[in-house]
């Protein structure tokens, strides 16, 4: 998340959120390739989520709210695939003209078993770490009124306000510098309980409250806060 459009998170004007009764995995095939492509070109490529979601915010704010979830995904595979020399801007015109461009296969393709085995096991984020936790459980912090250029977790509608550390999970990989390939730099993380009425005001549901993952970096004790 940057501070630009791409973090929606508490905004309003953007209508209803429709839901769907027995909503289907994807809704066209092209779909299912896309999400295909990203896995395969990310293990080539050794990239991770962080930096693909950085490569979303990269998109014009025009752009990124006129498109579909994995349309978006699939521009941003372009743009991957171009900074990484996988194929041409001039390959790409050319696929995009319904035209074939000469193969040029760059590492063994992924077997559907190993696809498998991809989701199935996933990642793990979690990191061993040498210090100790900052906060603890059932203490009262405030989320940092920061505004970096770059990649974050840490949504805008959270920045500057209070809230009640409810778990620590330990160490884990810190996006903000594993998005730009700049280190894992493994941070502590913890979940973050906040009241509606103090993110959004008096208008909102004064029983509903908001559970943030938050790594250490982006807290700091609530009465030292400014």
């Amino acid at each position: 998340m940057t501070n630009s459009v791409h973090d929606m998170g508490g905004m309003h004007g953007f209508g209803p959120i429709p839901r769907e009764d027995n909503e289907p995995v994807f809704h066209e095939p092209w779909e299912g390739r896309v999400l295909g492509l990203m896995m395969t070109t990310g293990a080539h490529l050794k990239g991770n989520i962080d930096n693909t979601r950085s490569q979303s915010e990269m998109l014009p704010p025009a752009t990124y709210l006129s498109l579909a979830y994995y349309e978006r995904w699939f521009l941003r595979l372009e743009r991957v695939c171009k900074e990484k020399g996988l194929v041409s801007a001039d390959d790409l015109a050319t696929l995009w003209a319904g035209q074939d461009i000469a193969e040029d296969l760059v590492a063994e393709p992924i077997a559907p078993d190993d696809m498998r085995r991809m989701f199935a096991n996933g990642r793990s984020y979690n990191r061993q770490l040498n210090t100790s936790a900052l906060f603890t459980v059932g203490e009262t912090v405030c989320a940092k009124n920061m505004n970096p250029k770059g990649h974050t977790r840490l949504p805008r509608y959270a920045r500057g306000k209070i809230g009640v550390v409810t778990a620590e999970h330990g160490g884990q990989i810190f996006p903000d510098t594993n998005a730009t390939f700049s280190g894992e730099g493994p941070e502590r993380l913890y979940t973050v309980r906040f009241q509606a009425t103090d993110l959004w005001g008096p208008n909102a549901n004064p029983k509903d409250t908001v559970f943030i993952d938050l790594w250490e970096p982006y807290l700091e004790a609530a009465d030292t806060a400014s």
